[in-house]
């Protein structure tokens, strides 16, 4: 899977990774829209929901989102309904890192 990730070896040290997907067998009900934009959110939030609950359990995990999708499609030899948007290692950290700095109200918004 780290040939399929750009050299991330980290995600073969996981005790388990996961894989989320879109399924197009789901999202077409939408039309375009949900095949494109729906099935992309609907997957986001159960990642960010997982992750958060991963955390509660003194879990870490980690988004990855940059790797080559039809090499993690061809290695898992998934069915074609689905499309790989993200892995996910989830183990026990080795070590815990201090939260970043928040940006500011005046930061991260804009108003016009």
């Amino acid at each position: 899977m780290t040939r399929a990730a750009f050299g991330q070896n980290f995600i073969a040290d996981a005790p388990l990774t996961i894989v989320a997907c879109t399924d197009n067998k789901i999202s077409r009900r939408y039309g375009d829209r949900g095949a494109h934009l729906y099935a992309i959110q609907d997957v986001s939030a159960s990642i960010m929901n997982m992750m958060l609950v991963a955390h509660e359990l003194g879990l870490g995990t980690v988004w990855v989102g940059a790797f080559d999708e039809w090499q993690v499609f061809e290695i898992l030899d998934m069915p074609q309904n689905l499309r790989p948007v993200a892995i996910i290692p989830v183990g026990y950290p080795a070590k815990i890192p201090s939260a970043p700095r928040r940006v500011t109200k005046s930061e991260a918004v804009e108003i016009r």
